[in-house]
């Protein structure tokens, strides 16, 4: 099949979650014998301009670097481009996309669109007033024109269903097993092994990092508080956030590769205080990798991290900086939870299983006649 993917910053993996679900889905789908092309964002190419990386094709467009827009321009020029290119099937990331769906159908040259959906995005509170109305329109304009969609969880595909009657496919995303056997990112940023509480998140308010910061400034421990993660945008924001006179607590930016996974493999804690959430990538990997987690009681949070951490009030600081405290004066209840994560991952994630799903959507849509009934296996 001829795939192209859009709706992400781009690849490599260099901003988020849905950035990683592309680069890992793509290039397997690349070894299984697919053409994948994948249109990527000028402002965050870190590869200037290169044709290909994991055997993926990439199209670098720019795009209006702005948080309302950068989405819709980048995708508006991406489907300008398709008319001169031949896909089978299109996998648009993110459900913003589906405003501009009428327009693929004629850029489209007869590809099939695959849309993946994470979460009602109107309830971020990151987003204005008028892109919160846009992402509410693009639901019911993504139940009328798209050819498939993916809800990453159950309250997705229960929003599409009881307000639009539309069903969708069930797929999350994977998480890689491999734990990195090197820790020389501990080294250069002071770090000792089980010895820091870690969050990984853009700094955006639906992250809650300001919720972390304000349980974490009251918290009573030797432990530093490491974040990583940054954003182009929410400058405001941002500046709250690391204007904190608390110094332990340390904001690293961005990291990926071998320094990212080196200190996720190895923090006491691991946080994640998200105010809105899908199916996060970044929580899989933190449970893949065997990370003790807390979590906000979101509903999205019983299809991943389910039983193996424990939950707070989402937003309630106290409540979070309480949980803390509890776990770390009980360092054997951390390991017990540690082990619950990774057993998890084990028996329900990963990322050969979720391009599993991919293929045999994009299979299926583009030769439906040769195709089993597939929805009822996700």
């Amino acid at each position: 099949m001829r795939i192209g993917m859009l709706g992400i910053r781009g690849i490599p993996a260099n901003f988020g979650g849905s950035e990683t679900a592309v680069e890992e889905i793509g290039a397997r789908l690349v070894e299984r014998g697919h053409h994948v092309t994948v249109y990527c964002r000028k402002h965050r190419d870190p590869l200037g301009g290169q044709e290909f990386y994991k055997g993926m094709r990439r199209i670098v467009l720019p795009s209006l670097n702005t948080l309302n827009f950068d989405l819709l321009s980048h995708t508006f020029l991406a489907l300008v481009d398709m008319a001169r290119r031949q896909f089978d099937v299109v996998h648009f990331h993110g459900v913003g996309n589906a405003l501009l769906f009428p327009m693929f159908k004629l850029t489209g040259r007869g590809a099939k669109s695959l849309l993946i959906v994470d979460g009602p995005d109107w309830q971020r509170p990151k987003w204005g007033r008028a892109a919160r109305l846009a992402f509410r329109a693009s639901f019911p304009a993504a139940a009328r024109f798209a050819d498939e969609i993916i809800s990453d969880n159950v309250q997705v595909q229960e929003l599409f269903r009881t307000a639009y009657a539309r069903e969708t496919a069930l797929v999350g995303y994977g998480a890689d097993l491999n734990l990195p056997v090197t820790r020389k990112a501990l080294a250069h940023y002071g770090l000792a092994p089980n010895q820091y509480i870690l969050q990984v998140a853009a700094l955006v308010p639906d992250k809650g990092v300001h919720t972390l910061v304000e349980a974490y400034e009251k918290l009573e421990t030797e432990m530093p508080l490491v974040i990583v993660g940054d954003t182009p945008y929410m400058s405001e924001y941002k500046a709250r956030l690391q204007s904190t006179q608390d110094s332990r607590i340390h904001f690293l930016g961005y990291l990926y590769g071998n320094a990212y996974r080196e200190l996720l493999a190895n923090c006491y804690l691991y946080i994640h205080p998200l105010l809105v959430d899908g199916t996060s990538p970044a929580l899989l990997q933190a449970m893949a990798y065997g990370c003790c987690i807390i979590g906000s009681d979101l509903p999205e949070m019983d299809g991943t991290l389910a039983d193996a951490g424990p939950r707070f009030p989402k937003g309630d600081a106290a409540a979070l900086r309480a949980q803390m405290a509890q776990l770390l004066a009980q360092p054997a209840q951390v390991t017990q939870y540690k082990q619950k994560a990774r057993q998890r991952i084990i028996d329900h994630f990963s990322w050969e299983r979720v391009t599993d799903a991919y293929e045999a959507l994009s299979s299926q849509m583009i030769a439906p006649q040769r195709q089993v009934p597939l929805r009822e296996s996700l």
